[in-house]
């Protein structure tokens, strides 16, 4: 189990890759990351836009990874005349097609998660062939904004791709000896919560629950990632052990192992452990419960 609270943690610097990727000048704060022994690898990253020269911008693009995006403030564009509001949650499933987007404003916070390279992070495999990926892609083509152009090896034609995707690509061949495709959109979209809308109900003395939803984007019977809304008045709520699941709230009050926290506190439950959560006042949690194939 690990808890973070935002004010204490301090923005990061986008690596090589980043800044390669996304060219992008925002306040980044990572969270929570980890690339679990059952193939799940995520990570969790708050960021405050900026408008104007500042403001970041992508081209229309999908991933073969999954993401989950937070309002925490303001309103955050994720394709023309499309936000999310504050308090609302987007989510992006994988192979769904999105942007071109144009991000000026609003503090989010953003999960991006897959299974076994759908989402590459960690050292345990994917960092370690970051820079040479790189410098393989710069020598045979270029990243402009946001996209990476080369030609096709197979056809000999010019080929436009996102950046992330190349990169990915790259690294997955490297590692695996195969091809890395990003696999069609189950969900022709990305989905937008609006958790306001939703309505409570008692589960335990103390302890309310609104689902908004579950979503499969793998097979399985446990394969789908959910999304619910907790309120504590005083009972207890328990992140179980069989999937890996993290909570968050914008309110002070959270209690975990009889430390009280402030406001913007997430706590990662991983999988094989359990998590009791209580409150020293009314809390409001949001909750995802991570997918697991096995």
């Amino acid at each position: 189990m690990r808890v973070v609270v935002v004010s204490e943690v301090e923005p990061d610097r986008r690596n090589e890759a980043g800044v390669a990727l996304r060219e992008a000048k925002t306040i980044r704060q990572s969270l929570l990351a980890d690339d679990a022994l059952d193939g799940l690898t995520f990570t969790v990253n708050r960021t405050q836009w900026l408008s104007g020269d500042d403001a970041s911008t992508t081209p229309r693009h999908h991933h073969a990874f999954q993401q989950i995006r937070w309002s925490e403030s303001g309103r955050v564009n994720y394709a023309p005349d499309q936000y999310i509001l504050e308090g609302d949650i987007g989510y992006f499933p994988r192979g769904a097609w999105y942007g071109p987007q144009v991000r000026d404003e609003g503090v989010s916070v953003t999960f991006q998660f897959g299974f076994n390279g759908e989402k590459q992070h960690g050292s345990a495999f994917w960092d370690r062939y970051q820079a040479a990926a790189l410098e393989r892609l710069r020598s045979n083509g270029r990243f402009e904004g946001g996209r990476y152009f080369n030609v096709d090896p197979a056809t000999g034609q010019p080929r436009e791709r996102d950046s992330v995707d190349a990169l990915y690509a790259e690294q997955y061949e490297m590692h695996t000896g195969q091809k890395f495709t990003v696999p069609a959109e189950g969900y022709d979209a990305p989905i937008l919560m609006h958790p306001r809308a939703f309505e409570y109900y008692q589960v335990d003395d103390g302890v309310e629950i609104k689902h908004l939803g579950n979503f499969f984007d793998h097979s399985g019977w446990n394969a789908d990632v959910g999304f619910s809304l907790v309120r504590l008045s005083g009972g207890r709520y328990s992140c179980g052990a069989d999937r890996a699941q993290v909570v968050w709230t914008p309110s002070p009050g959270l209690c975990v192992d009889g430390t009280t926290y402030p406001e913007n506190t997430y706590v990662y439950s991983p999988r094989d452990e359990e998590t009791e959560l209580t409150s020293s006042a009314t809390v409001e949690l949001y909750a995802v419960r991570f997918p697991r194939l096995d």
